[in-house]
């Protein structure tokens, strides 16, 4: 018996889409028939793609409408909608339909968003092309936080749904949105990158720059509405098509470059029509240039000629002018919006600033253009003008392609950061990775072009000079620097937050007031557990809860007994060993035997990340409490441990995990601490510490080899010292004691002296205290140092109060002081390190000296002095 078959008449502004109608073959009892006015058939479908030409679309379509009416046939019309849905457009169309029935309507009006055939392999919609050009190219663009939305529904459960609406009793005059399941770009991405793994060619890129939707309708809430009242559920399933789709390509390339050809032969009719509208312009031009009636002509033949000489002259002259012009106009736009888009970065407006890059590219492309035209003339006339110029566009080109990898960068990591609080995938977390640290070596080969472009006058002047005062330029080198280090923290991101197993993490909050070797006493330790992002627990622990565990646990080392008088290793005097990679081992043992929890990680930080946090903040309100850093600096040097300083440890903890502060907030102040030295990190985990033993962050203390930028050419003599002081006074003495170090460097044939000046100096009475001030001083110096002499006021300490011994290939000597108070102290040191061979010209000489966290920065002088015959020829810092 014959199927009996629905007659559907088809029409559509995409003469394509129209045609995959046609030729469908999903539903065999459905026939679809191209749309002529002699048609007759009960059913009339209008598909109405909202990204093509819409002129002259209210006219066919009232067309369509009235014929229908005359035949009474049922119409239908679809929306169609591509990267986004276009309120206007369903008002518009909604409204033009409802006055065309006027109170009796024969319309069902159907929004759909991203239409997709069975196969994903044509190229009629959005969503179609969008993943063809990503498998074409290996690389997508989504949006920012990678949430923007698809709603895949293929052509086969559109003519499904369909049926529905054309046989179901009163759906006359309706909307219905059919819609498939929800799918964020993120998601597509990841499941198009996941089906090419085993494919052969580049590595499939995810760019996550693309503008984050803003939607004022819940598509997915309108389309449940829909399925409801239709009892229709899509079959297709989007991710299994997709697979197959990829399938098909791996297996026949040609297949995605016919049908990438197909994209382009659509997008063809725009185009002619704009090179029309430029012909068209130019012929009036033309014509307006033709004489008019009753112009005199000039019959004379040199006459003529000497006219046309001059007018082609001037003209010439005219377009060379204009075409200069706009080469400097252009070029000087392309770098005032270079300038913006840095300055929408520093604010942390990324949208704004890929809208200002862009806008920065389009311009200096078009005053490459420009400058292209003109260049022959200048080159011959002026060389030098024309290499600088040349220099210009690629300076441009550098960076914005370093703006551009910073853009990523940030996106990448505010993806990160939204994630920490909440469960995600550890993998995220190790392609997160990954990809920041590919963005930064970007940036970092980019800057590293710019340097070289920005030295010895190799681009014009003005742009030099705007240079000059500009602080990112200034700081080009330091930037490089925190680049390097910021690759090697990327890797550290699966440490925290990815793995098969929960995190412990330890974080040392230190207070600075009593200075200590890696920072300050040990207030408070927070405990924290964390399992693929999720925090599953988090106590913090005042140093003497721990204490009370602890009695008898653990020995202090002799001087540390000698100076508190106890035998116990109190917890606020764990971070005695100023390596931390040793001091952060203790810790964990003494943590695992009273706490029952072995860190994987340690952090250490002290009270200037809170004041900073606070002045960023520029104070916050605590239980009814205005705090700002001042209020906190002032607590710190009465009390200690301070109940503020815990309440703000928990403030800032919980306001980090539900993402409070900005990124660019939050990064501003981790960068100035790390660039202070004040943030130490250790793991567990050997290979861990191995790769990051040469960063400043891992506070490990061994010798370092030779400046790199110093030449190979003659023998290198590299030094590495560290002076490192501990106050165990029991008193808050930031701000009120200052000190400066001079540490005075001469090299000598055979040996080089070293002496370190150390100057204490009280700016505010310390009252009520009858005893004297106990300090150890740790000093590090190169292996074989020999030490000379102690004088403390010009008194001679006996060498033996100092204890030696070897710690990482240095000598490591210890000895207690004591410094009565209000009153200005001078301790000299002096030490020697004798060469095995003589210091012979020409020879290169590279000092590394560690900074002590917790102090401040810029009071320590160097000295050098070397030998009269010697003349520096390079030196890596600036000097006086």
């Amino acid at each position: 018996m014959p199927i009996s078959k629905t007659q559907i008449a088809v029409w559509s502004n995409n003469s394509f889409l129209e045609d995959s109608f046609v030729g469908q073959t999903s539903s065999a009892d459905i026939v679809f028939s191209s749309h002529k006015e002699s048609r007759t058939e009960p059913y009339v479908l209008a598909v109405i793609d909202t990204s093509r030409d819409l002129n002259n679309i209210s006219q066919k379509l009232i067309s369509i409408y009235d014929r229908s009416r005359q035949r009474n046939q049922k119409l239908t019309v679809i929306l169609l909608h591509g990267k986004n849905i276009d309120t206007e457009k369903n008002l518009y169309f909604t409204d033009l339909l409802n006055n065309l029935g006027a109170g009796k309507p024969l319309h069902r009006l159907v929004i759909v968003k991203d239409l997709f055939q069975a196969s994903l392999l044509y190229s009629e919609t959005y969503l179609e092309n969008y993943v063809l050009e990503a498998l074409g190219s290996r690389k997508i663009t989504i949006s920012t936080k990678g949430e923007n939305s698809f709603f895949p529904v293929s052509m086969a459960d559109l003519i499904e749904s369909l049926k529905k609406i054309y046989y179901l009793q009163n759906t006359a005059g309706k909307i219905f949105w059919i819609m498939g399941d929800p799918v964020t770009d993120l998601e597509l991405a990841y499941l198009i990158k996941k089906n090419l793994e085993d494919s052969e060619g580049p590595e499939f890129e995810i760019e996550a720059t693309g503008p984050d939707d803003h939607p004022t309708l819940d598509p997915n809430s309108l389309g449940n509405q829909s399925r409801a009242q239709l009892n229709w559920e899509p079959k297709n399933d989007f991710s299994v098509d997709l697979k197959e789709a990829v399938r098909r390509v791996n297996e026949d390339r040609s297949l995605l470059l016919s049908k990438l050809h197909h994209v382009h032969q659509q997008d063809k009719h725009p185009k002619l029509k704009k090179i029309e509208k430029v012909l068209h312009s130019v012929k009036k031009i033309v014509g307006r240039l033709k004489p008019k009636k009753g112009t005199v002509k000039i019959e004379n033949g040199p006459e003529l000629i000497k006219k046309v000489a001059e007018y082609s002259i001037a003209a010439i002259l005219s377009i060379y002018l204009l075409v200069s012009l706009s080469y400097i106009l252009f070029t000087a736009l392309s770098l005032k919006y270079l300038e913006k888009t840095i300055s929408d970065l520093r604010r942390g407006e990324t949208t704004l600033s890929v809208t200002d890059l862009n806008r920065s590219k389009v311009f200096s492309g078009i005053g490459k253009d420009s400058y292209s035209i003109v260049s022959p003339v200048i080159s011959f006339v002026a060389a030098n003008v024309h290499e600088k110029n040349y220099n210009l566009f690629v300076f441009l080109d550098y960076s914005q392609s370093s703006l551009e990898s910073l853009q990523q960068t940030y996106q990448l990591a505010e993806k990160i950061y939204r994630t920490v609080g909440k469960p995600s995938s550890g993998q995220f977390y190790q392609d997160s990775s990954l990809a920041l640290s590919s963005n930064l070596s970007h940036l970092y080969e980019n800057l590293n072009q710019i340097s070289l472009l920005t030295s010895q006058g190799r681009l014009p002047r003005i742009l030099e000079e705007k240079m000059d005062s500009s602080i990112e330029f200034k700081n080009l080198k330091l930037v490089e620097q925190q680049i390097i280090d910021l690759i090697k923290a990327a890797e550290l991101i699966p440490v925290f937050l990815a793995g098969d197993s929960a995190k412990n993490i330890v974080i040392l909050f230190q207070n600075s007031q009593e200075i200590r070797s890696t920072g300050g006493t040990l207030d408070y330790i927070l405990a924290l557990v964390m399992d693929q992002g999720r925090v599953v627990s988090k106590n913090i622990y005042r140093s003497d809860e721990i204490d009370s565990l602890a009695v008898g646990v653990i020995t202090a080392p002799p001087l540390v007994s000698q100076i508190t008088g106890v035998e116990d290793w109190k917890t606020r005097d764990l971070n005695y060993n100023p390596d931390f990679p040793q001091t952060a081992t203790n810790i964990s043992w003494i943590l695992e035997k009273t706490l029952r929890f072995k860190p994987d990680i340690v952090l250490a930080v002290n009270d200037r990340l809170i004041g900073n946090l606070l002045s960023e903040d520029k104070g916050i309100i605590l239980n009814g409490q205005s705090v700002t850093s001042e209020v906190f600096q002032k607590e710190l040097s009465t009390t200690s441990p301070s109940g503020l300083y815990r309440d703000l440890i928990g403030y800032y903890l919980d306001s980090i995990l539900e993402h409070k502060p900005s990124l660019v907030s939050l990064g501003r102040v981790i960068a100035k601490q790390s660039e202070e030295n004040q943030i130490l990190f250790w793991s567990s985990d050997e290979s861990i510490e191995k790769s990051i033993v040469n960063q400043a962050y891992s506070g490990s203390i061994y010798p370092h080899t030779c400046h790199s930028g110093l030449s190979g050419n003659s023998p290198c003599l590299a030094q590495t010292t560290y002076f490192n002081e501990s106050n165990f006074s029991l008193l808050p003495l930031t701000g009120k004691m200052q000190r400066k170090i001079f540490h005075r460097v001469w090299i000598e044939p055979n040996q080089v002296q070293h002496e370190y000046q150390v100057q204490y100096q009280f700016t505010e009475e310390i009252l009520n205290q009858n005893r004297d001030m106990k300090m150890i001083i740790q000093l590090y110096s190169p292996e074989n140092s020999i030490l000379e002499g102690i004088t403390l006021d010009d008194k001679n300490l006996s060498p033996r109060i100092a204890s030696e011994q070897q710690d990482n290939q240095m000598e490591r000597f210890q000895f207690p002081i004591s410094l009565s108070y209000n009153r200005t102290h001078t301790l000299v040191i002096k030490f020697k390190t004798p060469q095995s061979e003589p210091n012979k010209l020409p020879f290169t000489y590279s000092l590394t000296e560690y900074h002590q966290p917790g102090t401040v920065n810029g009071n320590v002088e160097l000295i050098i002095n070397f030998p009269e015959a010697a003349r520096p020829a390079a030196i890596t810092s600036p000097v006086s």
